[in-house]
């Protein structure tokens, strides 16, 4: 997969949230994080988040200890800020302050429960919404790449049962 696919997806984000009405939509690692940006991060307590912004460049938050884990990914070469927060920051209220203007974000449907409360209280005049309607629609899509891996992974299920 190379870079503008990525770059495609997380600006078909940015298009579907602006035309849900909502103001962004963040994403921690798992799976979501995995397809939109490359980037395969561990999940942590400590808060890593994607910040795609309807109506700007989108961020990855990061601690600082991992920085070079995402700078070394497919994220790192993606038009994608990079901020960091060290240990004794706030990561949640460094996020509250990218999106200031914020009145709706969309937070993955995987995001951990502890994650979601300290965005929640974090914003707490932001109406938070899943964003699964606006990712899950875009990874029912296959491209190319993702087509053939699908195909090669049934050849190799066939070729065990066989």
């Amino acid at each position: 997969m190379n870079g503008s696919d990525f770059e495609a997806r997380v600006s078909a984000v940015g298009e579907r949230a602006r035309a849900g009405g909502v103001d962004a939509v963040l994403v921690t690692p798992g799976p979501d994080l995995r397809y939109l940006i490359g980037y395969d991060a561990v999940p942590l307590e400590r808060l890593t988040c994607l910040v795609v912004r309807a109506d700007d460049t989108p961020l990855l938050v990061v601690p600082r200890l991992e920085v070079l884990a995402a700078q070394a990914s497919p994220a790192g070469a993606l038009p994608i800020e990079i901020l960091t927060w060290g240990e004794h920051d706030d990561p949640f209220a460094l996020v509250s302050t990218l999106l200031a203007e914020a009145r709706s974000v969309a937070l993955d449907n995987h995001m951990w429960a502890e994650k979601v409360l300290r965005l929640r209280d974090a914003m707490p005049g932001t109406d938070l919404s899943l964003a699964g309607a606006i990712i899950s629609s875009l990874r029912m899509r296959k491209d190319d790449d993702e087509i053939a891996s699908l195909l090669d992974a049934g050849a190799a299920i066939d070729a065990v049962h066989a």
